[in-house]
């Protein structure tokens, strides 16, 4: 039998600090304890899908943010407001496009 992989938040503690958020602040806007926060960002436990993406949109990030700090939402949202609004007039006139 094939040893199960374990899913890792890796990216999860790297963008709380990022944005000076404490775990307990972290926790408090999200809605778990700040206990959870600690096992999430260490791997003991993983948080449910709708728990992951309250964390991910706190931190302005996708659930894939959390994992891999290539994540291309993650990036997105570190640009200046300007610039993000220049991507979304380029993917709209992409997706309009497709029509």
């Amino acid at each position: 039998m094939q040893k199960e992989k374990k899913l890792l938040l890796n990216n999860m503690q790297h963008l709380r600090e990022k944005q000076n958020l404490t775990q307990v602040k972290l926790s408090m806007l999200v809605g778990v304890s700040q206990q959870s926060i600690t096992f999430y960002e260490s791997s003991t436990r993983l948080p449910s899908l709708p728990v992951a993406l309250k964390i991910a949109k706190t931190l302005h990030t996708s659930v894939e943010g959390l994992i891999n700090e290539n994540d291309i939402i993650a990036k997105y949202y570190a640009l200046p407001m300007q610039d993000q609004e220049t991507v979304n007039l380029l993917i709209e006139t992409l997706y309009s496009k497709l029509k």
